[in-house]
């Protein structure tokens, strides 16, 4: 069959660059670009992710016939124009290069790529394009679409009407007011300094009291009609020069200002400030996002919402959407909510504009595979084969009932199946998993492996069929997207992934989404009578792993017990002393 439209959708030059790749209609391949070149929320130009795309869909650079990117530089021009006569001088300064950069990306694209000279560029808006890459996968007919994030293209917040295939974006919140950027800022206040930070502050914030909440709500954020008004006073990020949008050494100025320290001297000091101070964002976020949702549902428009942007990553926050029928009846967050995932939504909705049938939309299996061949010639290069060693297993069976076993007896494994996930979080495909019901687990994950905060939980992945028996609401979270409440008289059952507050961000399974993995459940199921394991990303402060050369590397370097890459079953030699 002639390939009539091949659609390469890319998020460059912002943080966590990705591409993917849509041949008539089909999405058959998406990756980030901190996969491969491994920096962590790389946010240059995307070039190993538009190789592996192409190879992943067999196709070459001339046969690209659109390239949809996830900003439109000449939008909003009118809030833009006034922000900057009011507060910047436009010479020479950050926010002029970076616009001068993306008005150019087809340009940079022409000199790097081999394109046809007939190839169609596509600029859509930024938070089009995150509500896109929420609303096709969801196969809502109408649907609420909803958007919030740091800022792109001038806009941090904007809700939509989507019907038949189509989507009309009723309402902006302009840059600077931003609840991400809010939260960003006092993510660095904390100390958390590096980029993609906040999801400690998510953390931490089930330890503390919101007894600042007030105090916070009274000084940081003005009192008027907008959805989200930020006291400038206590912010930096609209001054002359400053770097808010990561560049490519993810390299972000101070976001808030020395007010906020004056303002906090006396508590600072206090003991569990941190975690008071965590939970207090966080419940003045989720006061914010609880007034959008209610303003959204009085429009009476859809019984349905999406809903996409970096804050959708917010799974804390999500409980309120997910877990209340009062506000929606369905709702549904895609695999990846932030910029990378911008990529897919720029491409989805200019196949939707040639009315194009989008399929395998909501699969976020969507990297390479690599087959057992391939495995095999790695495990005998010289550098492995000395350190490590390997069994085939011929039958499933056996290596489900292999791998089930070794983690009921308290090991930690590697567990690294066909197509890679995308997306931020390990969906069963690149995970270490390990049993829920050891008490000590996190502790042993993170001295074994992670060595991460203590104060951030793990994740249960749980079979559907008995998500309901274990944990309290019944929405269907394929992608890690919120949180539920563990039933009381499961909580002693799976310490090891229920969190301070009684919460888990769990991830719901089935064969149709992951046949191989809940296969594993089962057999984990039948051995303990739990459905559930705990799930963390395959890596060690690092992006998850993408080959085997990665996963193997991993294994050496740490204390994981073993790896089950495809349906080999990798382990240290140990060596004797002679």
């Amino acid at each position: 069959m002639t390939k009539t439209k091949i659609i390469l959708g890319v998020n460059t030059f912002h943080a966590d660059s990705s591409a993917c790749l849509i041949i008539d209609g089909k999405l058959v391949a998406a990756i980030e670009e901190e996969r491969l070149n491994r920096v962590k929320h790389y946010a240059g130009f995307p070039s190993e992710s538009i190789k592996e795309c192409l190879s992943i869909g067999n196709v070459k650079e001339e046969e690209i016939t659109d390239i949809a990117f996830n900003t439109k530089p000449f939008s909003n021009l009118i809030p833009k124009g006034i922000h900057f006569l009011k507060n910047l001088s436009f010479k020479e300064n950050f926010a002029k290069k970076r616009f001068i950069k993306k008005k150019n990306i087809h340009k940079i694209f022409i000199k790097k790529l081999n394109l046809k000279q007939n190839v169609k560029f596509h600029y859509i808006e930024h938070h089009l394009a995150h509500i896109a890459s929420a609303y096709y996968p969801s196969k809502f007919y109408k649907t609420n679409g909803l958007s919030i994030d740091g800022s792109g293209d001038f806009v941090s917040l904007a809700y939509a009407k989507c019907e038949n295939n189509k989507i009309v974006i009723e309402k902006k919140n302009y840059f600077p007011n931003s609840l991400g950027i809010f939260y960003h800022a006092m993510t660095q206040f904390l100390g958390y300094k590096n980029y993609g930070d906040e999801y400690k502050i998510m953390g931490l914030a089930a330890y503390g009291t919101p007894i600042y909440f007030e105090k916070i709500l009274k000084n940081l954020f003005r009192s008027d009609k907008k959805l989200c008004s930020l006291n400038l006073e206590f912010f930096n990020h609209h001054k002359k020069n400053f770097r808010y949008i990561a560049d490519e050494n993810l390299l972000i100025d101070q976001i808030f200002s020395s007010k906020l320290k004056v303002l906090f001297s006396k508590e600072i000091k206090e003991e569990n400030f941190h975690k008071n101070f965590a939970c207090s964002v966080q419940k003045i976020y989720e006061f914010f996002f609880e007034k959008i949702i209610k303003i959204i549902k009085n429009k009476n428009y859809s019984k349905n919402i999406v809903y996409s942007g970096g804050c959708a990553l917010n799974s804390s926050a999500n409980k309120l959407l997910t877990n209340n029928k009062n506000f929606f009846e369905k709702i549904f967050i895609n695999c990846a909510p932030g910029d990378n995932g911008g990529a897919l939504g720029a491409a989805f909705v200019v196949a939707a504009n040639y009315n194009l049938e989008l399929t395998n939309i909501k699969s976020p299996y969507l990297g390479k595979k690599f087959d057992d061949t391939q495995i095999e010639k790695i495990l005998e290069k010289d550098h492995y084969k000395k350190k490590l060693t390997y069994d085939y297993f011929k039958s499933d069976d056996e290596l489900f009932r292999t791998a089930s076993k070794y983690i009921s007896e308290g090991k930690v494994i590697g567990w690294f199946q066909n197509k890679m996930e995308f997306g931020p979080r390990a969906l069963g495909n690149r995970s270490i998993l390990a049993d829920p019901r050891n008490p000590n687990m996190k502790d042993i994950i993170n001295k074994k492996i992670k060595r991460r905060e203590s104060f951030r939980p793990f994740a249960p992945s749980v079979l559907e069929e008995f998500q309901s028996e274990w944990f309290e609401g019944d929405f269907f979270n394929p992608y890690m997207s919120s949180l539920a409440n563990v039933k009381i008289e499961k909580r002693k059952i799976i310490p090891a992934v229920t969190h301070f507050d009684n919460t888990a961000r769990l991830q719901s399974v089935n064969k149709d989404y992951n046949l191989r993995y809940s296969k594993l459940l089962n057999y984990f199921y039948k051995l303990t009578n739990v459905p559930i394991l705990l799930n963390t990303s395959f890596n060690e402060n690092e992006p998850i792993v993408f080959k085997p050369e990665e996963a193997l590397d991993c294994i050496l370097r740490t204390d994981m017990d073993a790896i089950f890459i495809n349906n080999f079953l990798v382990k240290k030699l140990i060596i004797k002393d002679s």
